[in-house]
Order: structure tokens, then C-alpha cells, then sequence
């Protein structure tokens, strides 16, 4: 898996280094992160409903989901801030519960960057078998729809 994101990340790197490369490269990620982030919000909103009857089964959902794309682009270096610039205001869309959570991301990449921050967070707590209070996967699940609607490429 490491080679694979290794190999990833030299390929995004290559076509960055390119002027003529970089809006290819650049685009390219965005609709990669952004199908990333779509799956793992399906993925987060049915841990979520299957959660209270299905523990085990919500884990391994939360467990399994992809990683590849946001590691790919963090081994390669390229700036989050360069791939989504875009300001972000949860203003924008309002989730009531998270507000007061998700007011300090004021751009795309933070809100990405957190997103991907925090399924690896609740990755590891399915690693060590602690147990979470269902508001961090409903936390998640917010966050994961926020980001991928974000990061909708535009048609």
C-alpha cells in the first residue's frame, strides 16, 4: 500500500512540476479527493444509521474507508491550499448540531484537510476498540458531506 501511494505521489509531483501540467494535475486531484470524500460520507452516513444496532458492522465501515488520494497528495507535498483555494463558511450551509465545531474552517483545503484528519482518527479508535460516543461518527458524517459538496467539481 505504502508503494503504491509512493508511486502515486511521484506521479502527481511529475505533472505539477510542469507549468503546462499543473491545472491537469491540479484538476485531477480535485475530482480524485472529491470522489474519495463522496464514498467515505455514503460510507460515514451508513455507519451512522447502522450504528446503535450494527456496532461491529459501523466500524468496519469507518475502518475501510479510503485514504489513498489525500495520502498520495500529502506524500507528494503539494499544498491542499494551492489544489482547493477557495473560502469555505459554514454560514454557507448551516449543519446546527456541528456549527459551533466547524466555524473556525474558513477555506476548502482546511475543511478537506480536518475531513480527512478525522476519519483517520476514528480509524485508529476502531484499531484500538475504543469506544466512541455516536456524535464523533455523526461529527464525521457531517463533515465528510460538507467537504465532498465543497469539493464538487464544477460543471
Amino acid at each position: 500500500m505504502m508503494t503504491a501511494t509512493i508511486d502515486l505521489a511521484r506521479l502527481l509531483l511529475e505533472g505539477y512540476k510542469d507549468k503546462a501540467g499543473q491545472e491537469a494535475v491540479t484538476e485531477r486531484i480535485r475530482e480524485s479527493i472529491h470522489r474519495e470524500l463522496r464514498l467515505n460520507a455514503e460510507l460515514a452516513t451508513e455507519a451512522a444509521n447502522v450504528h446503535a444496532r450494527e456496532p461491529d458492522l459501523a466500524r468496519a465501515l469507518l475502518t475501510e474507508m479510503p485514504l489513498d488520494m489525500f495520502n498520495a497528495v500529502s506524500a507528494s507535498g503539494l499544498p491542499l491550499a494551492n489544489i482547493f483555494p477557495s473560502a469555505w463558511n459554514v454560514a454557507d450551509d448551516p449543519p446546527s448540531t456541528y456549527s459551533e465545531r466547524l466555524k473556525n474552517i474558513e477555506k476548502v483545503s482546511e475543511l478537506v484537510e480536518r475531513a480527512y484528519h478525522r476519519i483517520r482518527i476514528q480509524q485508529i479508535r476502531n484499531q484500538v476498540g475504543q469506544i466512541k460516543d455516536p456524535r464523533s461518527i455523526g461529527y464525521l458524517r457531517v463533515l465528510l458531506g460538507q467537504a465532498a459538496k465543497a469539493t464538487k467539481p464544477s460543471a
